[in-house]
């Protein structure tokens, strides 16, 4: 090794330690590390990397095969967290290595003395303190280092002294395999790189015993050798060495040069060490795209951050959510393209096809009926007052779902309803544009809390930069909807105003909080749901029983019990089972909204609930392919789909599993609600959304393309439900069950995440509650509807 000249290392014989493979599985989990009978696969799913955000701070871990794949939905794998070893010799040369042709990323290129990973887990601990960088010793970096040093190249331990590593920088790169693989590699690296440099001193021997599996030669080079070999061209260094890491690259081009002409003032002193800065660099160009259409964007944030005043932390984060945003959004585009726009925002909407909705002819039937003038259109009559056709015409607008079922309300009541649903549907829009007030969020605040008593029944009303398209159209109009407000009878207006005061009182409560990684807990997931829909339900009732179409059991106590509902005790009418048809419907739309909301920057996901299925501290973290089953349960494409499979977790299907439990909960009170119900058209009203929701469930209940885009029901089975909804309650309570079941069958299958837990066992209890609630309220257990509605969406017919 400390001879003249070139030194060349051939590896032929792997380097094992005596552990035999049992031992050596009982090392990991006890906490310990051997390499004995694991190969590079296993290596790959029982190393756990230490997950990161762009600022260097530890928000999981995840396994290898995880964080290396460059796949749709992320498309530069998962941050984390590295080492890069340069090892010189007494004379100033640097030890290099050849990695093994069996590595999975980047087989065969030359790099560093060792470049590795800290790993989650090991004794001594490799995850280093939060004042360990600033402080310039990263003992867990350190450890890490020691541990592969040996692993890779024999240097046993005991050779080696930790306190002799000097920590130089950080360097964030990343860069897709596209060398080994092509253009569209499924691997590729991401990582946060921590330069550790090891000088030997005069006499000072080390054992080298490279393993062939990790290694398959190894070289010491002075500082002009190395140049020559990574100059590439004709030269005989440069045709023994042709492949380099991207990484090493990074490193010999930006600090390598200054450090090595200073050798040792860079290892004895500071002069050199940076602990301060994170370094940023995009890869290569032929290193750019990957199975995820990855782009560049780290140097573009290191410019920003190196501006007077920058706040780097702040700057990093955001860059980072954006390039999270657009893997999510962009999956399986062509990576130049935006995120699609569609009728929920910027994420992607799935769709069935049309020779799947022709190969469905009762709901092709259905779907006739409903355009042959299912449901009337009560409306019509006052539309020669022009405020009331306003009123008509944006209904149908901005609520496609809604116009039908409140236009075919009984005279009387769809002009009160659709002005109430106006009047919501503007608060909603004051409080969903976060562009608006984005800086102003006291001024927002005021809006929703004043929105009853200054906008409702202000005739000359008018909101401009508020909103887009139709719903911008209908804040600059409010002064035609507060005519017709005002018009109504009293009692109806009372009720508007009332629910319209709480509700923008309790929207203004969220305006300021962090919703960013959803809502705090259950308590304050149940109290959002009853702000923006259990009171719409308290409103839509009060003003059914005040009509005298409906009874005033209705305004009572369900089985469901909610700390914002009056104890029925001393206040009978609580409008707690009101409240439950209201929490169904938004606890549904927040579930199937998951992507689309995380995208917008206000989450409601319960972080009591999903905080216990992650893996890191991200919601976002679902949205990976990695935690979603893809490659498992939901297919990719291309090389993508060979390797997306191995390692990935199921934790985000687990969690939205939890989720759909915890709202099939309170169905019981919804077809308590229903069943109270008299006048057709209000049971319609009433019906359509809740059986919609229940449909709505069972599509999104353990489906991984809910964290890939919006999961809607087929337009020919929503045909059918509406068609139920209008035959009355036993048709739509057969649906129910039909519901119920399917999603028992999905359960007891075994072939959903969570199936055999606490989970599984929730939502086969919720369930079975839910048909024997059908049963009570029907005059027949079974309907024809029944058997060929669970034909209709399982395709399992009896067997189902």
């Amino acid at each position: 090794i400390f001879g003249s000249g070139l030194f060349e290392m051939t590896i032929t014989k792997p380097h094992a330690c005596s552990t035999s493979a049992s031992e050596a599985k009982q090392e990991v989990e006890a906490g310990g590390w051997c390499s004995a009978g694991v190969t590079q696969d296993e290596f790959m799913l029982q190393d756990e990397c230490i997950v990161l955000n762009y600022a260097d701070e530890v928000v999981g871990h995840d396994n290898k095969y995880n964080c290396h794949k460059f796949i749709p939905g992320q498309p530069k794998g998962i941050l984390h967290r590295a080492f890069s070893v340069m090892l010189f010799d007494a004379k100033g040369r640097l030890l290099l290595q050849q990695r093994a042709a069996s590595k999975i990323t980047f087989p065969n290129v030359w790099t560093n003395t060792c470049c590795s990973h800290p790993l989650h887990g090991m004794q001594p601990s490799e995850v280093d303190i939060p004042g360990a960088v600033a402080g310039g010793n990263p003992l867990g970096v350190k450890h890490a280092a020691v541990r592969k040093l040996e692993h890779e190249l024999g240097i046993p331990n005991s050779e080696l002294q930790i306190d002799r590593f000097r920590f130089m920088t950080r360097v964030h790169y990343w860069a897709a395999d596209t060398v080994t693989y092509g253009s569209d590699a499924p691997w590729g690296e991401h990582e946060i790189d921590y330069l550790l440099l090891y000088k030997l001193e005069p006499g000072e021997a080390i054992t080298l015993k490279p393993n062939v599996e990790e290694v398959q030669a190894v070289r010491w080079l002075g500082f002009e050798d190395l140049g020559s070999a990574m100059a590439g061209g004709d030269g005989e260094l440069a045709k023994s060495m042709p492949l380099w890491s991207p990484w090493f690259r990074v490193i010999a081009e930006r600090f390598l040069q200054t450090w090595w002409q200073d050798l040792d003032a860079a290892i004895a002193t500071n002069k050199y060490v940076d602990v301060s800065t994170i370094h940023r660099f995009d890869a290569p160009a032929e290193h750019h795209g990957g199975s995820g259409h990855a782009l560049p964007r780290l140097d573009e944030l290191y410019i920003a951050e190196q501006q007077p005043g920058a706040n780097r932390r702040k700057l990093a984060l955001e860059v980072e959510k954006e390039e999270q945003i657009h893997g999510f959004v962009g999956r399986n585009q062509d990576g130049k393209a935006g995120a699609k726009q569609g009728a929920y925002g910027k994420v992607p909407i799935h769709s069935f096809s049309k020779l799947d909705q022709l190969s469905r002819p009762l709901e092709l039937l259905a779907a006739v009926r409903f355009k042959a003038g299912l449901l009337e259109n009560n409306m019509k009559k006052g539309c020669s007052n022009p405020d009331v056709a306003f009123c008509d015409d944006m209904l149908c607008k901005v609520s496609r779902s809604f116009a039908a079922v409140i236009q075919q309300l009984p005279e009387g009541l769809c002009l009160d309803i659709c002005v109430f649903y106006l009047a919501l549907r503007a608060l909603d829009t004051i409080e969903d544009d976060m562009e608006a007030y984005h800086g102003r969020e006291s001024e927002k605040e005021a809006e929703l809390i004043s929105f009853g008593a200054n906008r409702l029944g202000n005739e000359q009303c008018s909101i401009n930069g508020v909103g887009h398209g139709d719903e911008a159209t209908l804040v600059q109009n409010l002064g035609k909807v507060a005519r017709v407000f005002n018009s109504l009878p009293f009692s109806s207006q009372k009720v508007i105003r009332e629910i319209t005061d709480k509700m923008g009182a309790g929207m203004a409560e969220f305006v300021s909080a962090d919703l960013g990684q959803g809502t705090r807990d259950l308590a304050a997931y149940n109290r959002y749901c009853h702000m923006v829909a259990g009171l719409v339900g308290e409103g839509l009732t009060r003003i059914f029983v005040a009509s005298g179409r409906e009874s005033g059991a209705l305004e009572g106590q369900g089985e469901q019990v909610w700390p914002f509902c009056a104890d029925p005790q001393v206040e009978p009418a609580n409008l707690a089972l009101a409240n439950s048809m209201g929490l169904f419907l938004q606890k549904t739309n927040i579930i199937r909204d998951y992507l689309e909301d995380f995208v917008d920057g206000r989450a409601f996901w319960p972080q009591s609930v999903w905080q216990k299925h992650a893996i890191t501290g991200n919601l976002g973290e679902f949205a990976r392919p990695t935690a979603h089953g893809a490659g498992k349960v939901l297919p990719l494409r291309g090389k993508a789909q060979s390797v997306a499979a191995k390692g990935v977790g199921l934790q985000a299907l687990r969690c939205l599993n939890e989720l759909v439990a915890d709202a099939l909960e309170v169905v019981p009170d919804s077809l308590d609600y229903l069943c109270m119900l008299r006048t057709p058209g209000i049971f319609c009203f009433c019906a359509i959304p809740q059986v919609m929701a229940i449909a709505t469930l069972a599509e999104c209940f353990d489906n991984p393309k809910l964290f890939t885009g919006v999961v809607k029901i087929r337009k020919g089975l929503t045909a059918r439900l509406i068609c139920a909804c209008a035959d009355g309650p036993e048709a739509v309570l057969s649906w129910f069950a039909c519901f119920a079941r399917q999603l028992m069958v999905a359960v007891q299958s075994g072939r959903c995440a969570g199936a055999d837990g606490p989970i599984g066992e929730n939502v086969v209890n919720h369930c079975n509650r839910i048909i024997q609630k059908t049963l009570r309220n029907s005059k027949q257990a079974e309907t024809p509807c029944c058997g060929t509605a669970m034909q209709a969406l399982t395709g399992r017919g009896k067997r189902a």
